[in-house]
């Protein structure tokens, strides 16, 4: 039994093995058999030789089913070379007996010798295959002599190499053979070594790994696939890998979606692909699958590894980490405003108009403020700052470097000393990693003279109204809080009539849109274009023009500006004033403080006052209810001018527009309507009332002289 299972093992042997060799060796022997007696069949033997020839060939078949079958068959690879040693023995026995037998009958007999020495070789180790050449060579000439003399010298020399030669090839085929075969061996053993150590390591990883081939078979699968796919292992593997993404498809959300994807890898089979999935069985779940094509060391494609990772628990993570930013954000921000002056200052010469946005995004706040603080000689000290960082920890550094300024303005009104002072004591204040940048205007309203320093502020423009140009206030030094002994340049600049201070920080000009910033060059061409209107007008524009270039999700730091212009001569005694408010429901009580300021200023009667403040409300109660956007931010701006004791006011919003002031009559509405009263008080109330209203906003404009008598309004029992 146990001869017979070897022999099936020779069978299917790999080439260069053991059971290889003994095959190859056993049918060399066979084929021997075969010729020898083929050879006796076509000689023509007188009967004694013949019979004699037939014995051989007998004795030769049971020679080798004895060294094939009993000897071989039972022997084991480590001890084959006593085995060896018999056959070398019996081979050369048998060899001269055939070649004794048929010398006189049968030309060239003398080369049985090889096949019986290349089985040998086959079998045996070098030096046993190189002794049986030898002991061939001495066979051959021994049995030469008995059997009818010796050879002649040069067949004698001739036969010797070649019985040499054949057992030398023999050799060192059999060793190549061998030794290729224990080196596929051993490349074979530490391969499956590798392989149980690389699926222990992907059992150990938290993903799921599946490895398919080039034609699209599962070659293997993690641990993980089971639990986090909930597929069956012995069902997929070793199957189309389609069937399996079919299985993961169909415990999505989108199926459809998902085998789409994969669609693409028909065209491209070494397209990186990703995806995010949203697993509904056996469980929700968030998923990443990463398919990437796999190469050998030569650089060839053998398959794919498609690698699914569970990010369930880090979206999870992430949302409420957003959410609580979101919320710091919103406080920063809630304080960040309220840092802020509630209007600028009025000023006898000059009109003032402020601007903030907050940060979206990530970077929500990061600490841009102004501010507007009179000083003890008269003038009027225009701040702006810009705390480097973001959240309340930047709200808490403006507060710091605002509160500071305040108090040492008291003491001192030179813009460079002040901002000395103020770096000295935020040097000790502040982290090594924090500064703030801060530029400092005193401007004189009468003289229209300023004075400015700067300590690593983008610089201010001035632009000239009588000749169009923008002029950069070049003058700056380091930020405060870097260096403790800095000095500070100071610079002044006379303003002439008309012309306009911008100052600004840098989320202006650096407002991103795919990686490029807004720039300066394109902010000072849109102070140059509109440099000849209000202030309200370019901060308008200005907004409008970096709402178009960055998207509010995009706007990664905070944007302030403050514009100043000199009012030209011929209207220093009829000022023009101007309000920029978010367009908010709870801004109307702004806007009516605002217009009542203004009319306290100009005198105007308090009857007449008061039915113009009524109008003004119901202006800025339609602006704030019909006039928000619907996405991204909304502001209001209002505008009061006076000549000749002729009162005038807009109300500008940049909403989608509305109808019902188009459709209204100047009647009194009826009791039970739902709107149209307002429209109706503007219009008794004022002179003239204009509404002009468009998918891009809407304007109202109420004129009011202010010495004529009340306006006597219907009772509803008139009409």
């Amino acid at each position: 039994m146990f001869a017979s299972k070897r022999v099936s093992a020779r069978g299917a042997a790999q080439r260069g093995s053991w059971q290889w060799a003994l095959r190859v060796a056993e049918l060399t022997a066979w084929a021997t058999v075969a010729i020898v007696f083929v050879v006796l069949q076509l000689a023509g033997l007188p009967r004694p030789e013949y019979v004699r020839g037939l014995v051989t060939v007998a004795g030769l078949i049971v020679w080798f089913l004895l060294l094939f079958r009993v000897l071989y068959g039972r022997s084991e690879p480590d001890h084959s070379s006593r085995v060896a040693a018999v056959a070398v023995a019996g081979n050369l026995f048998v060899a001269c007996i055939s070649y004794g037998v048929l010398r006189g009958e049968v030309p060239s007999a003398q080369l049985v010798f090889v096949p019986l020495i290349v089985g040998t070789g086959l079998l045996s180790s070098a030096r046993m295959t190189v002794a049986s050449g030898l002991l061939a060579v001495a066979g051959y000439v021994v049995t030469a002599q008995l059997s009818g003399g010796p050879p002649s010298p040069a067949a004698g020399v001739f036969n010797a190499g070649i019985f040499l030669l054949s057992a030398a090839v023999a050799g060192l085929l059999s060793r190549e053979l061998r030794s290729h075969f224990r080196s596929e061996q051993e490349e074979h053993r530490l391969a499956d070594v590798v392989r149980h150590r690389l699926i222990a390591v992907l059992d150990a990883i938290d993903e799921a790994v599946v490895f398919s081939d080039r034609q699209g078979v599962v070659r293997a699968l993690n641990r993980r696939v089971r639990e986090l796919l909930d597929v069956d292992e012995a069902e997929h593997l070793g199957g189309p890998a389609v069937h399996l993404l079919r299985t993961v498809a169909r415990r999505t959300e989108d199926p459809e979606g998902f085998m789409e994807a994969f669609q693409e890898l028909r065209d491209d089979p070494e397209f990186d692909l990703r995806l995010d999935l949203e697993q509904i069985l056996p469980a929700r779940r968030r998923l990443k699958l990463h398919s990437a094509p796999a190469y050998d060391e030569s650089g060839v494609l053998v398959g794919r590894i498609d690698v699914y990772t569970d990010v369930s628990e880090n979206a999870e993570r992430a949302h409420q980490v957003a959410q609580l930013y979101e919320d710091a954000r919103k406080t920063a921000e809630s304080y960040q405003r309220a840092l802020l002056p509630d209007s600028p200052p009025k000023l006898p010469r000059v009109s003032m108009v402020a601007h903030y946005v907050a940060a979206a995004g990530r970077r929500a706040v990061c600490g841009d403020f102004y501010d507007f603080v009179p000083l003890k000689d008269g003038r009027m000290a225009i701040v702006l700052g810009d705390v480097v960082g973001a959240g309340p920890q930047a709200a808490t550094d403006a507060a710091l470097a605002r509160y500071t300024l305040r108090s040492f303005s008291a003491e001192v009104s030179n813009p460079a000393r002040l901002l000395r002072w103020m770096n000295g004591h935020l040097s000790s204040h502040l982290g090594a990693e924090r500064f703030v940048r801060m530029l400092i205007c005193v401007l004189d309203p009468e003289r229209a003279v300023l004075d400015y320093a700067s300590a690593g502020h983008v610089p201010p423009i001035v632009h000239r109204a009588a000749t169009g140009k923008v002029e950069w206030l070049e003058e700056g030094d380091l930020a405060l809080g870097i260096l403790e002994n800095t000095e500070y340049k100071e610079g002044r600049v006379e303003l002439e009539p008309g012309d306009l201070l911008v100052c600004y920080t840098d989320g202006v000009t650096e407002a991103p849109r795919l990686g490029r910033p807004y720039g300066q060059g394109r902010f000072a061409d849109l102070v140059r274009m509109y440099g000849y209107g209000t202030p309200g007008e370019l901060i308008q524009a200005v907004r409008r023009s970096v709402d178009a270039w960055a998207s509010p999700q995009e706007l990664r730091d905070d944007l302030a500006l403050v514009v100043s212009q000199v009012a030209a001569d011929a209207s220093v005694g009829e000022p023009t004033r101007e309000l920029v408010l978010p367009n908010e429901p709870i801004r109307t009580r702004e806007i009516r403080r605002f217009v009542e300021s203004f009319l306290v200023d100009v005198r105007a009667p308090v009857d007449t006052a008061v039915e113009i403040l009524l109008a003004v409300g119901e202006a800025a109660a339609n602006a704030t209810r019909y006039g928000r956007r619907a996405a991204g931010r909304s502001e209001v701006r209002v505008r009061c001018t006076i000549s000749n004791r002729d009162f005038s006011m807009s109300i500008s919003d940049d909403g989608p527009g509305f109808d019902v002031l188009q459709r209204a009559g100047d009647g009194l509405p009826d009791l039970f309507a739902s709107g149209g009263r307002g429209l109706f008080l503007m219009r008794r109330l004022s002179d003239e009332a204009v509404i002009d209203s468009t998918p891009e906003g809407t304007t109202v404009r109420l004129s009011r002289h202010l010495d004529t008598p009340p306006v006597e309004l219907p009772d509803r029992g008139a009409t």
